[in-house]
């Protein structure tokens, strides 16, 4: 087993996004020699310099035009996937890289496995919830939360699967697409926290998620 993870790039696309700082922190300490892409719209609030850190502004808008923006910068075997929140455990990326070190092609996090109380709106878990399980169904896929911002994959197959989705969708499409081209997705559990409690949720809103229902639906007619 690698004791490090020179072969790993981690992304982090944020907007106006307090915690970057102590998330790059994290992933320093706990994956020692991972490159590190903060792609920001909005306000930096990185302050302090990091070895293995490249900062990128983001030209237009969306978490999905940020991810494709940055993955233009991954030169390493293995990609994450991260937000920028604290929301997330970074020792779960371990896991995943594990995961895709071991033979799987990507890699996605299970929220609801291990959720902290509150963590997540009820309203969203159900949309969530009807996502997956649209996915499932339509695509065959076999998962639990369809979503998750914190995903490792083989750099090599995102181009393969030609992402083209700007906004929040980014995470359906490299499901589906994934799916279609028989890649192997392999989920686990994770640990999922609340934002602080003075902080502005993030969530989707309502009309966010017909959004991404419409985006569910259209790739059944896409190859």
């Amino acid at each position: 087993m690698m004791l490090d993870y020179k072969d790993t790039t981690i992304i982090i696309p944020v907007k106006d996004e307090p915690y970057a700082e102590e998330v790059i922190d994290s992933i320093e300490r706990s994956l020692k020699g991972s490159r590190i892409i903060l792609i920001y719209a909005g306000k930096l609030y990185v302050k302090k310099k990091h070895s293995n850190l490249e900062i990128i502004k983001q030209i237009g808008f969306g978490k999905g035009s940020a991810c494709i923006q940055a993955m233009k910068k991954v030169k390493t075997k293995i990609t994450c996937f991260i937000d920028g929140d604290k929301t997330y455990n970074v020792n779960d990326l371990k896991k995943l890289i594990n995961e895709i070190r071991n033979g799987a092609d990507m890699a996605i996090g299970n929220r609801f496995a291990k959720m902290e109380k509150d963590a997540m709106p009820k309203y969203v878990i159900f949309g969530n919830n009807i996502l997956t399980a649209l996915e499932n169904i339509l695509y065959g896929l076999n998962i639990k939360d369809s979503q998750t911002g914190l995903r490792a994959f083989k750099t090599e197959i995102f181009e393969k699967l030609n992402i083209q989705e700007q906004e929040f969708g980014i995470e359906s499409e490299m499901n589906i697409k994934a799916k279609k081209m028989n890649y192997k997705i392999v989920e686990i559990p994770i640990f999922y926290y609340p934002r602080k409690s003075n902080d502005k949720p993030k969530h989707f809103k309502p009309l966010g998620g017909f959004k991404l229902l419409f985006i569910t639906f259209k790739y059944l007619f896409k190859k």
